[in-house]
C-alpha cells in the first residue's frame, strides 16, 4: 500500500475532499543545495493536491487522515494512462505502413490510435471508479 497523510477540507454525505502535500525527495538528497529542482522547490514553496474519496466514517474539517492506494492499482492506472495509448499509436501506424499507404495516412493512423487509446482509457476508468479510488485507512485527531 502507498500511504499519504492528508487534511480534510470539506465533506458531505457521500464524499470527503482532502488536501495532501506533494512530497519531494529533495529532503533526503545530499546535493539539494546545488540542484535546480531543490532550488525551485524552495522558491515555489509547498504544493498541494486535492483528492476526493468516499466517506466511510465521520470526519471533521481540518482533521488529519491517512490515505492508502494499493501499488497494483497505481501501476495499472499508470499503464492505462501512459503505455496503452502509445502502444495503440505505434500499432495503428505500423498497420498503415504495412498496407503501403502514403506517409500522411500513417501519421493519421498513429494519431487515431493515440486518440482511440485515450478514449478507451476514459471509458474504462469511468466504469471502474471504485477500483482506482484512494481510501481513508486511519483517522488522526
Amino acid at each position: 500500500m502507498i500511504e499519504q497523510s492528508a487534511k480534510v477540507v470539506k465533506y458531505d454525505d457521500k464524499m470527503v475532499w482532502l488536501e495532501a502535500e506533494r512530497e519531494s525527495t529533495c529532503s533526503g538528497c545530499q546535493v539539494r543545495q546545488g540542484c535546480g529542482t531543490g532550488m525551485l522547490t524552495k522558491h515555489v514553496g509547498k504544493r498541494f493536491s486535492s483528492i476526493a474519496v468516499l466517506k466511510t466514517s465521520d470526519v471533521k474539517v481540518g482533521q488529519q487522515v491517512q490515505l492508502a492506494i494499493p501499488e497494483e492499482t497505481l501501476l495499472q492506472g499508470a499503464f492505462l494512462m501512459y503505455i496503452l495509448p502509445l502502444v495503440l499509436m505505434f500499432a495503428m501506424a505500423a498497420v498503415a505502413r504495412a498496407l503501403n499507404v502514403n506517409e500522411a495516412i500513417e501519421i493519421f493512423g498513429g494519431l487515431s490510435g493515440l486518440l482511440l487509446g485515450f478514449y478507451w482509457v476514459k471509458f474504462h476508468l469511468a466504469n471502474k471508479k471504485d477500483g482506482f479510488q484512494a481510501r481513508i485507512i486511519e483517522e488522526q485527531l
